[in-house]
């Protein structure tokens, strides 16, 4: 049975009053946070149902769900755990408008709708929006938009003072859009995760007779992972405590690596400012580290130190317990995973299995070049980068939709079917046997020397012209191109992991193809391609992933981003270069974010948006490091070296220099 730091101990045992615990990396921050609800309810007597536990993630609430009730029973069934937006939409289901049952809208939907509505919304004061629509509104209208959301506020009532005449112009488009944005969400009848927050503040701050039943349901207040919310979250947690301030956050100020989400470190500090005058107020550090040992602790400790504006804490390494200090490899960019591959072998060979391993690296491309060297050295590789347009079965679901539906890629999509069909060398041929100029689509020449084809590409075309794509809605047409076609029985057959994300992200485009169906007038199969053909602007919509459902023996390759609450007995971090790691600082020449001083924690901070960007990239290294439970490999060249490695204090690690010609140091 573990037994609680004294930390702990004073985190889990504090009053029904504000609580913030600064919980550093692998300080048992969920195991300080089950023990604290169950002494709520044993020591204080709190009813389970008036307990509000807000998680980050779905995938976390349902962790924490389970942790909770295997902690203390049944009773955690009855404690209300949910995401910030998951609380806040069921506020605005109960006490919103009743006359209506809005849906939600995510991110592609909202691309595609502002973008089939991008004519309307000109004329454009920005000399930048109107030359590529795609990249307005994905990089500059949404984020603005969320960000609005975060900020709790309404654009059109700000007032800017800006010298630049673009960026001036972007902000006076953007405050008029977010207008016309809003109304077309009403005219639908839907709402997006920014309303979710705007309502359900309103319905908070505008009705004394919600904000009492709500007061009085939610009289106990967790935050999981605070570090990484933002100010509306601040400001309905505090409508929501009342007089009661019984609130407790979790956060780590050196754990804030999603600024691109709207995440701030000052949270913390404003927590501190709103609920520090309360008597019983407490701040605790989570300081023990039950994951790393001490050698591994030194080098991150050493290099967040760096990090102004932070809480002051020392990670120290649980029972003092030490290990191999850990290894620095000097050597150029381009070498990195022959080291990595020669060190993977020799742990391999001794005490770790494959999935002991991980390599975090800074970006998803790095992951995917070290993914395919390792593959071609044959160790195994557990690493899915996959886009939701990616994946084949996808592919070819949407170039028949291309070709049923007189699609504007459809000549594209044809080649695409006939060549995985009938294979490459057909394809080739018979699309060569058309001049390149011919107007006529691929389809009709083909169909005009049907007897000249083969048996195989006269099936398919029997298919396309069977598939009457004017009369019916597009998840049915969707589906009767699978059934007719046969794309899902091979994978329904043999149904190993490839075919189950296959399956999955195919019920998600069916998925789609029915919330189109309900939302548009003309709904059928050729609007459907023009939502489709939009959608595929959005590159890096993820796909939908299954559980492993067989834990597999294979080197985990990450983002940095995607690491964070894993641990690995072994952690390699590899290109550590100037301009890679950290990666370079790029001025936001356009305005997808607020003017500063339209954000609420403006002035909090002495720091510059450069100092800003670095010391986010210090934490993600902090992030990497602490990831490590037993050994640490860093791996950067000598010269153009990152600033992190630069500047760490070189006697907490063992260095070999792989640029040398000795090499005197490989293999040790």
């Amino acid at each position: 049975m573990i037994t609680l730091t004294s930390q702990q101990k004073k985190a889990v045992s504090h009053t029904t009053s504000p609580l913030m615990i600064i919980a550093g990396a692998g300080t048992g921050k969920t195991f300080t946070l089950i023990k604290r609800v169950a002494y709520l309810i044993n020591k204080y007597h709190v009813k389970p149902y008036h307990i509000l536990l807000i998680t980050y993630t779905e995938r976390a609430t349902q962790e924490m769900k389970e942790k909770i009730v295997k902690e203390i029973g049944p009773l955690g069934e009855k404690i209300q755990i949910g995401t910030f937006h998951t609380i806040c939409f069921n506020i605005v289901k109960e006490f919103g408008d009743t006359s209506y049952n809005p849906r939600i809208l995510n991110q592609s939907e909202a691309v595609y709708l502002l973008l089939e509505a991008f004519d309307e919304l000109g004329p454009f004061e920005s000399s930048e929006f109107a030359l590529d629509p795609e990249k307005a509104v994905i990089n500059n209208f949404l984020p603005f938009f969320n960000r609005c959301a975060d900020e709790l506020i309404n654009p059109n009532t700000l007032l800017i003072q800006e010298e630049n005449k673009e960026i001036l112009a972007q902000i006076n488009d953007l405050k008029r859009i977010f207008i016309h944005f809003n109304q077309i969400k009403t005219k639908r009848n839907i709402l997006d995760y920014g309303d979710m927050i705007l309502k359900a503040h309103h319905l908070l701050s505008s009705s004394k007779k919600v904000l009492n039943i709500c007061q009085n349901r939610f009289r106990h207040i967790i935050v999981d992972e605070f570090q990484d919310n933002n100010h509306a979250l601040n400001e309905v947690v505090s409508l929501l405590s009342g007089k009661r301030k019984s609130v407790t956050v979790v956060g780590d100020d050196d754990q804030v690596i999603y600024s691109f989400r709207g995440a701030s470190s000052y949270n913390i500090e404003v927590f501190k400012r709103m609920y520090g005058t309360n008597k019983k107020f407490s701040s605790i550090p989570l300081e023990i580290n039950f994951r790393s040992h001490q050698q591994i602790l030194d080098v991150a400790n050493n290099i967040i130190k760096d990090n102004s504006e932070r809480q002051l804490k020392t990670l120290v390494s649980h029972d003092k317990k030490e290990g191999s200090i850990p290894t620095l490899f000097w050597a150029e960019n381009k070498n990195h995973a022959d080291i990595i591959i020669d060190q993977i072998r020799k742990l391999n060979s001794k005490d770790y299995e494959y999935e002991d391993i991980a390599v975090l690296c800074r970006t998803r491309n790095q992951a995917r070049g070290l993914s395919e060297s390792l593959l071609e050295a044959n160790i195994p590789v557990n690493a899915d980068f996959r886009k939701f347009f990616e994946i084949p079965l996808i592919k070819s679901i949407v170039a028949w939709c291309q070709i049923v539906g007189n699609g504007k890629y459809q000549d594209i999509a044809l080649y695409r079917v006939i060549r995985e069909t009938a294979g490459k060398r057909v394809a080739f041929d018979l699309f060569n046997k058309f001049d390149i100029h011919e107007k006529e689509t691929r389809f009709a020449l083909l169909n005009s020397i049907n007897d000249d084809l083969p048996s195989i590409v006269k099936w398919l075309i029997e298919i396309i012209l069977s598939i009457d794509y004017k009369k019916k809605y597009a998840d049915e047409l969707v589906w009767e191109i699978s059934e007719k076609t046969g794309l899902l029985k091979k994978l329904v057959k043999r149904y190993n992991y490839d075919d189950q994300v296959a399956l999955l992200n195919f019920a998600y485009l069916i998925k789609l193809a029915k919330d189109f169906t309900r939302e548009e007038k003309k709904h059928g199969l050729k609007r459907f391609n023009n939502y489709l053909e939009l959608m595929m602007a959005d590159r890096d919509w993820p796909a939908e992933l299954p559980p492993l459902t067989l834990k597999t023996n294979a080197v985990q390759i990450q983002t940095i981003h995607s690491a964070k609450g894993s641990e690995f007995p072994v952690v390699f971090i590899p290109f550590n270069r100037s301009v890679s790691f950290p990666i370079s600082f790029r001025p936001d020449k356009s305005k997808n974010c607020f003017p500063d001083e339209w954000l609420n924690y403006c002035g909090y901070s002495k720091l510059t948006d450069r100092d800003h960007h670095f010391q986010e990239e210090r934490r993600l290294m902090y992030v990497a490091i602490t990831r490590a439970k037993e050994r640490l490999f860093l791996l950067a060249p000598s010269k153009a070296t990152s600033p992190f490695i630069k500047k760490m204090d070189k006697l907490l690690v063992e260095e070999y220099n792989m640029e040398s010609a000795e090499k005197s140091g490989l293999g040790k």
